[in-house]
């Protein structure tokens, strides 16, 4: 094997050591998914399989936060207008 080929193996198999341990994180973080709506408080159904594919879970460093389908839509709204207003001011 060439320098170049074993340096490349070396690269391929740290990069996917570091793949690994980013998802082993992410799966340790799903443990800590609230029950509820961290908004309106609407309790969380993990087994329901629309609410799951409906709500938003964001992730920021060590914070798990989950939000129903009605708050982010507001919150997306809210930003929206927003913009619109900081953008027809300048």
């Amino acid at each position: 094997m060439s320098s170049l080929q074993r340096k490349l193996a070396r690269k391929q198999k740290k990069e996917s050591k570091k793949l690994e341990k980013k998802i082993a994180s992410q799966i340790a973080q799903f443990g800590q998914l609230p029950n509820k709506c961290l908004t309106c408080e609407k309790n969380f159904d993990k087994k329901n399989k629309e609410q799951a594919m409906t709500w938003r879970v964001v992730v920021h460093e060590e914070s798990v936060r989950l939000y129903c389908d009605d708050c982010w839509d507001n919150a997306c709204n809210v930003l929206e207008d927003y913009m619109e207003k900081k953008n027809g001011n300048l």
